[in-house]
């Protein structure tokens, strides 16, 4: 075998038992790595990391209380630190899939199942180690930021026939990608699939057809992915992105379910999920995605606070349709938003806004002692400010004063708001959210647009399609009433057709959340109270069947 040069590398273990570090550490100096260094925990793994470059990291996944394995590769893969084009071996004894498929989306170079040997681990780092040689100075380029130099390595490699062919090719058509040369992606995608059909030239195709706006393109080629590999992850994720431009939510919606039925340790796409369900008004769906989104963020670079709040009000928002449902997670969202502070760091701000949220909150919780404690604990931090910044806080304001049934103060709030902001446009399509008609020009200019599609598909009798079109209105607008009416009415003649389980319960949500913030006054209330007469006609009828 050709010299690989390990008496050069300098190598980490990172195991949490001293003596598999122990082991490891001989296999490697037998092999003549130059140096070992070892870390007990992820974190002190990543203190490491960030003093020095190594050239190969062998990583256990369990490596007890702290950061997994999966956490340490994702943050070297995706932040800036000098080990994030290192040698990365995830060495693991669990065997469950959905370990195994969370740890492959960051693409660890190797994964090896304990017990390891000294001979899979010398064949496992030698394959890795004669195709980081053969690709040195591609890498080298690419590091520095020379794309022709990378461009001219990769076509000297194939050129020369290397072994790694593959990859150079790989490589090569990222790169023209990368630059905007997707006719010469293409070609080479469309070779290598020729001859062979490799997956990740059928990833380079979905990319390619997506870089040039064929989003048609783009949905046959990820359908074929997905079927000759039900199990691709980044398939899933390029549908995702395909149905996110073609504005089909529902889309997106179940795809990222799938995803996350099949890789549930994936934080982001649980993230995603919580996301999309919460704008398409699942909110069971939604909560559930965001609470293991939550847990999954304990010691991952991906957790974030604003994922926190919306659990919180997800939480909320589905106690308002179904008490039953959200009470097991009111205490958990109820820990969330007060730790907000401990874990993303303090701020006056996010102390009010984790205040307005346990307020609200409490209520879920039958605590109205505790909510009125919160609520006039965040009333005197935020004090008597005309900050813009304050106003995401200030819509939360007025949404915790209506939980709490002050809604003459909460009106007032709104009140100052949209005097203060009447010359506004963009925080006037923020405190939209908050109304029953819209004050901005352009989300007025929407409800029009939405309204006449949504009217001219419900006189056609495409139901679904016009009950969409109001859904989506309603991501942006939920208090519009005329929208809400709209949507169910869609709905219910959806229902006339073929009672539906599913379909009911939605239109049963949604009045139940109508109900909350409808008034007797309101010139739609008698549309609203036929139309409840309309659908529960229905459910009677369907249940003499």
């Amino acid at each position: 075998m050709a010299d690989l040069g390990y008496y050069k590398m300098h190598a980490l273990i990172i195991d949490d038992f001293e003596n598999f570090r122990g082991t490891l550490y001989k296999m490697l100096m037998d092999l003549g790595v130059g140096n070992v260094d070892s870390a007990a925990s992820g974190e002190e793994a990543l203190r490491f990391c960030k003093a020095r470059a190594y050239d190969l990291i062998l990583c256990d996944n369990n490596l007890g209380k702290g950061k997994s394995g999966q956490q340490v590769l994702e943050e070297l893969r995706t932040t800036d630190n000098p080990c994030s084009d290192s040698l990365f071996i995830l060495v693991s004894a669990e065997n469950s899939k959905s370990i195994i498929m969370a740890a492959y989306d960051y693409e660890p170079d190797a994964y090896l199942a304990k017990p390891i040997t000294p001979k899979a681990l010398d064949q496992r780092l030698g394959r890795l180690m004669e195709q980081r040689v053969e690709l040195k100075t591609i890498q080298t380029a690419q590091k520095s930021g020379d794309t022709q130099g990378a461009i001219a390595a990769c076509k000297d490699r194939i050129a020369a026939g290397s072994r790694y062919t593959n990859a150079c090719q790989k490589i090569l058509a990222q790169l023209y990608l990368d630059n905007q040369n997707v006719s010469a992606a293409e070609e080479i995608y469309r070779n290598v699939l020729e001859a062979r059909e490799l997956e990740w030239a059928q990833i380079g195709m979905v990319k390619t057809k997506l870089a040039q706006n064929d989003l048609l393109g783009a949905q046959q080629w990820v359908e074929n992915l997905l079927q000759s590999n039900p199990l691709c992850m980044k398939a899933y994720d390029l549908q995702a992105e395909v149905y996110k431009l073609q504005n089909d939510f529902d889309g997106l919606q179940n795809i990222l379910q799938k995803a996350t039925e099949l890789s549930p340790l994936s934080i982001v796409r649980q993230q995603s999920l919580g996301n999309i369900a919460q704008q398409n008004n699942d909110l069971v769906t939604a909560t559930n995605a965001l609470r293991r989104a939550v847990k999954l963020g304990e010691h991952s670079c991906f957790d974030r606070a604003s994922v926190h709040s919306l659990f919180a009000q997800s939480t909320i928002d589905l106690y308002s349709i179904d008490k039953e449902l959200a009470k097991p997670l009111v205490r958990e969202a109820i820990s969330c938003v007060i730790n907000l502070e401990d874990n993303f760091g303090k701020s006056n701000l996010r102390k009010v806004e984790s205040l307005l949220l346990e307020s609200q909150l409490q209520v879920c919780n039958g605590d109205q002692r505790r909510a009125q404690e919160a609520l006039s604990s965040a009333q005197s931090a935020l004090g008597n400010t005309k900050d813009d910044s304050a106003l995401d806080v200030q819509i939360e304001m007025v949404r915790a004063l209506r939980m709490l049934g002050k809604t003459e103060e909460a009106q007032q709030q709104l009140g100052d708001l949209l005097h203060r902001y009447a010359g506004s446009e963009d925080k006037l399509q923020k405190l939209d959210v908050l109304l029953d008609e819209p004050r901005s020009e352009k989300n007025k200019l929407m409800v029009a647009e939405i309204n006449k599609k949504g009217i001219s598909l419900y006189n056609a009798k495409d139901f679904t399609a016009a009950a969409d079109a109001f859904k989506t209105a309603l991501q942006k607008l939920p208090n519009h009433i005329g929208l809400r009416l709209n949507y169910v009415q869609a709905m219910i003649d959806k229902l006339k057709g073929n009672f539906n389980s599913a379909i009911s319960e939605k239109i049963q949500q949604t009045f139940t959340k109508t109900t909350s913030i409808i008034s007797q006054s309101h010139p739609q209330y008698q549309r609203y109270k036929q139309l409840n007469d309309v659908y529960n006609g229905l459910v009677r009828a369907n249940e003499k069947k």
